[in-house]
């Protein structure tokens, strides 16, 4: 049991002094989640394959060469009669080798022509997908960075509660003593301490699931608390006025640019499917040797080259090519309304995060008062406790609302640095600038803090 311990007392010990295990910025936590994040990667391979489309499909347009060799081994008999009319059989033993060389090309072919620029306009919607899928990378990794922030944040306050209620408890025990508190302020106090207790509980098994879900994303660990900003105050929006970033969103959203590259993938189905009808003209070549080719030709050797043009003038396909077109259309039809109905997602979703934004910087505000007049009320409380006209079920309260006041202030500047991110997602702006803004708002916020300090 001792070796056990001393163990793993060594490994804790190597994980505390590990770089992986300090606590890292969020610009250390993007980094480590493009090249760990399993979804984004798996983007990323799923993009490299669209983008080998293209020279697959301009692969139909040259020359097709091959090369068919074979050899037969023909035994039998032949039949037949000679000047005196008399039946004649003679065995027949020989080998065939044959060899050719072929190659196609097509000279007018409207359809694979359209079928590359189609690949070339699917690779490039692959690029707005993985674009996106980057954008929900951003957003997941703030959304977990930011929720190990508040837990942890949440446990600090949690253990200051406990440690002040039962220092309460503890006075309200030394008051019993001397005659001058109750049993029932003793146990309303002792109830309190236990509840906190229990939020301690809640919160640590809330800090475990936030940093496994963290690491999950960074595919490095965290045993290290991060830090919650103790204030936030960044700079104004840029640009400034909500017209201004719906304009963002309509030019450069990626969902948007997708949808659209979506739609002139459609269109280009359309015109691919209309070729079909179109007549289709290939250079074609050839060249042969073969030996023994029948049995009138035994120990005979022949040799062909050829070259010329073939065309092909689609005439009736049983009303397949018709269908298809038709299919086409509609395809495109549906990308259309798809744009529509993206755009009408995309300018709700700019419009929230927008106001939202705004509207944190006045809640953040507001919490920051509600929490300087919940510590005004806690040391009231204990000045009334100290004259003998408050109780300690009364103090007990008055830190309940101060913690509850501090946990709805971090909240809310969490969901301010969210909503800031997500506006920037929705407006279009790339991931990586994204992620330096967040970064540098988390950074600068303990910086104003200090200066508000001294």
């Amino acid at each position: 049991m001792k070796r056990l311990f001393r163990s793993a007392m060594a490994v804790a010990a190597w994980l505390a002094l590990s770089p992986a295990a300090q606590a890292m910025s969020f610009g250390e936590a993007f980094t480590a989640a493009r090249q760990n994040d399993a979804q984004y990667r798996a983007a990323g391979h799923e993009l490299e394959a669209n983008r080998l489309a293209v020279p697959v499909a301009r692969a139909a347009l040259m020359p097709n060469v091959s090369i068919n060799a074979s050899q037969q081994e023909v035994e039998g008999w032949r039949k037949s009669r000679n000047a005196n009319n008399q039946d004649m059989r003679l065995r027949l033993e020989y080998t065939s080798p044959q060899a050719s060389v072929g190659m196609r090309m097509p000279i007018i072919n409207r359809e694979l022509g359209l079928r590359v620029e189609q690949a070339g306009a699917q690779a490039e919607y692959a690029e707005y997908q993985y674009q996106l899928r980057g954008n929900d990378l951003v957003d997941r990794l703030a959304n977990a960075y930011l929720t190990v922030l508040l837990v942890e944040q949440t446990k600090l306050h949690v253990d200051k509660l406990v440690e002040a209620l039962a220092q309460q408890v503890a006075q309200a025990q030394q008051r019993l003593a001397r005659g001058e508190g109750t049993r029932v302020e003793v146990a309303r106090g002792q109830a309190e301490l236990d509840l906190a207790k229990v939020r301690v509980l809640e919160t640590d098994d809330q800090v475990l699931l936030a940093r496994r879900q963290l690491q999950r994303l960074t595919g490095q660990p965290l045993t290290q608390a991060l830090q919650m900003p103790a204030a936030v105050d960044p700079p104004p929006l840029e640009p400034q006025g909500l017209f201004a970033w719906l304009e963002l969103a309509n030019r450069q959203n990626p969902a948007l640019k997708a949808r659209e590259q979506s739609l002139e993938v459609a269109k280009l189905g359309v015109k691919r499917n209309r070729a079909a009808h179109l007549p289709r003209l290939d250079l074609v070549a050839s060249y042969s040797q073969n030996e023994n080719e029948s049995v009138s030709n035994l120990g005979q050797s022949t040799t062909q080259r050829a070259i010329g043009v073939q065309l092909n003038i689609p005439i009736y396909s049983g009303g397949g090519v018709e269908a298809s077109v038709r299919q086409a259309v509609a395809d495109r039809s549906r990308a259309e309304e798809e744009i529509r109905l993206e755009r009408e997602n995309v300018e709700i979703e700019v419009q929230r995060q927008y106001q939202l934004t705004q509207n944190g910087v006045e809640r953040i505000k507001a919490q920051e008062r509600a929490v300087a007049s919940a510590e005004l009320a806690v040391t009231g409380m204990r000045r009334a406790l100290e004259g003998g006209v408050g109780t300690t079920g009364d103090l007990a309260d008055a830190l309940s609302r101060s913690y509850a006041a501090q946990r709805e202030l971090a909240q809310a500047r969490i969901d301010y640095l969210l909503a800031r991110t997500r506006l920037m997602l929705s407006a279009g702006f790339g991931m990586s600038e994204v992620a330096q803004e967040l970064d540098r708002l988390l950074a600068l916020a303990p910086a104003a803090s200090t200066t508000a300090e001294k």
